[in-house]
């Protein structure tokens, strides 16, 4: 009986920090854009990348969000940690492919990952086009 107990609590605090991990994740989008929680989908987790030089992990998660990128621009100037960035970027998929290298290392890891789960998702919708 003691067993399936910690088994059970196990899965129970691997829940909770999963869903602390989640949460996390659009606790600091609203906090660093201004976006309210409610217009933002639930966080799909897409991959780790890691910096060349210190090898320091980095999480990447996928949003998307129901306000176009000027009323996104008009929040983020009164963002509650606004101040945690210099400025906010608003681009396209391919102006973002144009800035990859003056980004580091981890951060086109982040592009390679988002680029792998869009491909993926096409490849979902021809398989079930057909």
């Amino acid at each position: 009986m003691g067993h399936q107990t910690d088994e059970e609590d196990f899965a129970s605090l691997t829940e909770r920090v999963s869903q602390e991990m989640f949460d996390g994740v659009i606790r600091e989008v609203v906090e660093e854009t201004g976006v309210p929680a409610s217009s933002l989908t639930d966080p799909v987790f897409i991959g780790v990348s890691r910096r060349e030089v210190n090898v320091r992990p980095t999480a990447f998660f996928f949003t998307k969000c129901n306000i176009d990128s000027s009323g996104v621009s008009e929040l983020y100037s009164r963002a509650q940690d606004g101040y945690e960035s210099t400025k906010l970027y608003t681009v396209s998929v391919e102006e973002l492919q144009g800035m990859r290298q003056r980004m580091p290392g981890c951060h086109n890891g982040g592009i390679a990952l988002y680029e792998l789960m869009r491909n993926a998702a096409k490849k979902s919708e021809d398989v079930i086009d057909e």
